[in-house]
């Protein structure tokens, strides 16, 4: 798989709304410490659909996606945190926090945005190429 091509990056740019508006939708309803429930339902559903394999612990603070290529080859874990920052965000955004004394000034985010990007690109071309993608969200 060439990740150069401009059949690469044109075939992505078409997830990039959708990308944004979880990042927003995340950014928007920060969760703090262990427990995340609503940022977790925000992540399976930007999953659903996708041919991974989820595991999740008994808590709302992680899940482990697995995405397998067509023959086996080497495992490659990518991994995101999903929680905030007790911080007040007075920023103005029109996405900004609406839960009081927690913001997403971390990056945290973005993390998880990238890591759903590259869940649905890879699984678009799962043929292409070989081994196992395991995506770590906590």
């Amino acid at each position: 798989m060439d990740l150069n091509s401009t059949d690469w990056r044109d075939n992505a740019e078409h997830i990039l709304p959708d990308l944004v508006d979880l990042r927003r939708a995340i950014h928007a309803e920060p969760e703090l410490g262990l427990q995340n429930p609503k940022t977790l339902a925000k992540i399976k559903a930007a999953l659903a659909g996708l041919p991974l394999e989820f595991r999740e612990g008994p808590s709302t603070t992680g899940l482990i996606a697995t995405l397998k290529g067509p023959a086996n080859g080497r495992t490659v874990l990518l991994r995101g945190d999903m929680d905030a920052l007790p911080l007040h965000e007075d920023t103005g955004l029109e996405y900004s926090s609406q839960t009081d004394g927690a913001m997403h000034a971390c990056g945290h985010d973005v993390h998880i945005t990238s890591l759903v990007g590259t869940a649905r690109r890879m699984a678009a071309r799962k043929d292409e190429w070989s081994g196992t993608l395991m995506l770590v969200v906590q």
